[in-house]
Order: C-alpha cells, then sequence, then structure tokens
C-alpha cells in the first residue's frame, strides 16, 4: 500500500459517494480534498467546531453541524452558503434523502424529525421518532420510521417521492433496540431490548414473514443483528459467545458459529502478532534499527483463547463495616459485540467482546471457523473491502493488519504519516481507506 501525507482533523474524515474526495474538520475548519491528487478543493470556515458532517448522495452538496447550527455548503460554488433555520431546539442527528434534495434533521431529546426541501423551502414533520432508529430502503423508494407513543412501539413506512405514509402498524416489541432493512427492500427486521431474544421479520404491508424467539431465561437479548448482502441470512450476536445465522427463507436458525474456548492450529489458519526486539550493540545503533514486526503462523495442536471473566462485584469479608467493595476486573461488554460480512456474504468476521485482541473469521459455505487474529492490543477497527475478499484491523498503532484467504500480514505506515489508527473506512469503489485518530489522518491506496 502506498499512503498519503498526514492531515489533522477533529472529526472523523468521510469519503464522497462517488470516491473522488474527501472532507474533513479541524475544528471550525472544514477541508475537501482531492482523493488521487489530494489538492485542496475547497475550504470553508463553519459558524462553531463541527460535531458532524454528511455528502449528498449526487456529492453536490456537504452539510455540517455546528452546536445547534446545520450549515450547506455548496461544492460547485466555494462563496454559495445556507443555514437551515429553526433548530435552536437543538440538532442529534442530520442525513440527506436518497435524491439529495431533502434534508432529514432529528431534534434533540428525539422529539420530532424535520425534512426540510432544499429546492422549495418546505417542511414535513414526523413525530414520537424513537432516536435514530429511521433509514431509507436499499432501493431508496421507502422511510421507515421506528415511533414510540403510549407505551408502545409503532413501525412507520414513508414514501420517500411525496413523503407520504403509506403503512403503520403497532409492533409487539417491548422497547425495540434496533431493526434492519433487507437488500432487496422487500422486508425489514426489527429486534428487542438487550434482555429479550426476539426477532420479527415483517414485509412493507405489516404482514409478519417469521418470528424468532429464544424462551431460555439464561440467554440475555441480541447484541448484533447484521443482515447479509444476499439477502439469505440473517446473523445474530448473543451474549454466549455464539453467532447464529437465521435462514431467511423459513426463519429457522441454519448455523451456530460458538467461539471455542481452543483451536488447533492445524486445522485453523492461526495467526498471532509479533513485535520484534530492536538489535544493536550501542544505543545509537538501536535507536536506528527497525524492529521486525509481522504475523507469527502458530501451528500448536492446541491454542486456547482466554476469555475475559464476566463482571461481578464483590464485597471483601471484614469485621469492619465501613470496608469499601471490591471490584474483579471485568469487561464493559460481554459476549459478541461486532459482524461483519465480506462483500460476497462467503465470510464473517465476528469479535467478541470478552476477547478484546481476537477476531474470527468464519466461512459460511463450509460452516467452519477459517482464520483466527491476535493482536498485542485491543482491535479499535475493523472492516471488509467492499469488493475483495480482505479484511483490514487496527489496534491503535501506527500500523495495520490484513487478512486475505491466502495469507495475513502487516503494514507499518511510514514516519511521514504515521497515525495511530482508531477508525478505518473504505471509499465506495475500495481504492483508497481512510486511517484516523482523533487528531490525524491520513489515507491509504491499493497498489
Amino acid at each position: 500500500m502506498n499512503f498519503s501525507k498526514r492531515f489533522k482533523n477533529t472529526s472523523t474524515p468521510v469519503f464522497s459517494p462517488c470516491a473522488k474526495m474527501v472532507a474533513a474538520a479541524n475544528g471550525q475548519k472544514l477541508v475537501i480534498h482531492d482523493v488521487e491528487t489530494l489538492q485542496m478543493v475547497q475550504t470553508w470556515v463553519c459558524c462553531g467546531p463541527v460535531k458532524d458532517m454528511v455528502w449528498s448522495p449526487d456529492t453536490k452538496y456537504i452539510a455540517t453541524t455546528s452546536g445547534n447550527k446545520i450549515q450547506l455548503w455548496s461544492m460547485s460554488d466555494g462563496t454559495w452558503r445556507s443555514t437551515i433555520p429553526d433548530t435552536d431546539d437543538g440538532v442529534d442527528h442530520v442525513m440527506f434523502s436518497p435524491c439529495g434534495r431533502y434534508l432529514l434533521i432529528l431534534h434533540e431529546f428525539s422529539l420530532l424529525i424535520t425534512i426540510w426541501s432544499l429546492e422549495f423551502a418546505t417542511q414535513f414533520f414526523i413525530k414520537n421518532p424513537k432516536g435514530t432508529l429511521f433509514k431509507f430502503s436499499k432501493n431508496e423508494k421507502y422511510l421507515a420510521v421506528i415511533e414510540r407513543s403510549e407505551c408502545n412501539d409503532w413501525l412507520a413506512i414513508f414514501e420517500t417521492k411525496t413523503w407520504k405514509l403509506t403503512n403503520h402498524f403497532k409492533l409487539p416489541t417491548i422497547d425495540a433496540a434496533g431493526f434492519e432493512w433487507c437488500p432487496s427492500s422487500s422486508r425489514m427486521c426489527v429486534w428487542d431490548h438487550a434482555f429479550e431474544h426476539r426477532l420479527y421479520v415483517y414485509y412493507l404491508d405489516g404482514t409478519l414473514s417469521f418470528t424468532h424467539e429464544v424462551t431460555n431465561p439464561i440467554v440475555m437479548g441480541l447484541q448484533v443483528v447484521s443482515w447479509s448482502p444476499c439477502g439469505q441470512y440473517l446473523a445474530l450476536g448473543t451474549h454466549t459467545h455464539t453467532a447464529y445465522l437465521v435462514n431467511t427463507s423459513n426463519g429457522k436458525v441454519g448455523t451456530e458459529f460458538k467461539i471455542p474456548e481452543s483451536v488447533s492450529g492445524t486445522a485453523v489458519q492461526y495467526y498471532r502478532e509479533q513485535r520484534g526486539i530492536l538489535v544493536g550493540s550501542t544505543i545509537s545503533e538501536k535507536l536506528q534499527a527497525q524492529p521486525e514486526h509481522k504475523f507469527e503462523v502458530v501451528s500448536d495442536e492446541i491454542i486456547n483463547l482466554k476469555f475475559d471473566e464476566i463482571a461481578v462485584e464483590k464485597k471483601k469479608k471484614s469485621s469492619n463495616t465501613t470496608a469499601k467493595p471490591g471490584k474483579e476486573r471485568r469487561p464493559k461488554r460481554y459476549g459478541i459485540s461486532s459482524i461483519k460480512w465480506s462483500h460476497d456474504s462467503s465470510h464473517i468476521a465476528v469479535m467478541d467482546a470478552s476477547l478484546p485482541l481476537i477476531v474470527t473469521i468464519w466461512n459460511i459455505p463450509t460452516q467452519s471457523l477459517t482464520a483466527v487474529l491476535e493482536l498485542t492490543s485491543a482491535v479499535k477497527t475493523f472492516n471488509w473491502h467492499p469488493s475483495l475478499l480482505r479484511l483490514i484491523l487496527a489496534s491503535g498503532d501506527s500500523s495495520l493488519c490484513m487478512w486475505e484467504a491466502d495469507g495475513s500480514w502487516i503494514i507499518q505506515l511510514p514516519t511521514q504519516c504515521s497515525v495511530n489508527v482508531l477508525g478505518t473506512c473504505w471509499s465506495s469503489d475500495g481504492t483508497a481507506i481512510t486511517l484516523s485518530s482523533k487528531e490525524n489522518y491520513c489515507i491509504g491506496y491499493l497498489e
């Protein structure tokens, strides 16, 4: 890979939908760079520190949020700008409609969604949204919103051309935690809160397709739900270190991928990050030396995976009533924390909060564990390439870990573009990737 120079940023850089530009903010300053040449395309000074920014789907506009103010900027005319009115009550979230001519604004405390027309300056309102639980269908024809009113969850579906309400029905959930559109936009799934293992799949007319439910009292709710790109499977992550694959044609669990306590290095690709020791007889030689940094292939017959223990608070036994309780070390979360599909639905990458150093990769056709990647520090981010079977991982230092079917390796960032990578994001065409920390970012390019 090749890398750009390092840029300053105070918010996560965002590629344009066309993948030709990248936007980043440094305080009040919004800067647009050309991805290929790195030339500055536009720069503006916003009314305050930029909290969030979003591109329009046609790349003609970019919207920024600064405090309670939303500003709109034109890529074709650097002198044109506009401020969206009536946002003094606070802004939680902003997004463009698929056509790019409407701006959706979620007001603070989830009181209201305002749909603002950029062409006619007219407004539509959606009341009682449940936080950020609103999404456009993949075919861009519908907007689905989960609402909360009268202590019940409701699902509302709007047509994006006219914003007409096409369906509105009550959900059986106690407290809906999330929902996802299927890739074909013909159905959507809704799941309940963290203590109820229930998931419902509906057609757009409100007809229930199927329900997935586990009534075992020791099994808690769903932590992760992810629809495969092909639409055939729903991957469900639970507290029991297990990812379930539900077949969406019949609603039955087809496969269970349980993270094992130990694996065989002869049956699974096991890669362990190794950091070499600086070699040299003098201090100057050691400073100039480049330590070896690579993945070691572990082929031991049995490799134990070290799970963090569940958080349990214990009181120290003491006759002194003023003694303070002691606490055991524990992870903040427990069980499957993230599931990500490859572009062709052939693999899933799974992370368990109890194994912060490890990402497991599972093969869907063979229903087996393919690879285990063990890093020396906790994994901060991992993402699949949008069109290749390639996984990128980072753990907060100035290196990238990459996995492909034929091997795995580590890429060290050059000194001039060194970034402690906390976040990564591929461009839509897969030719570039942003590597960002809290203060800096750079762009990586595939050779």
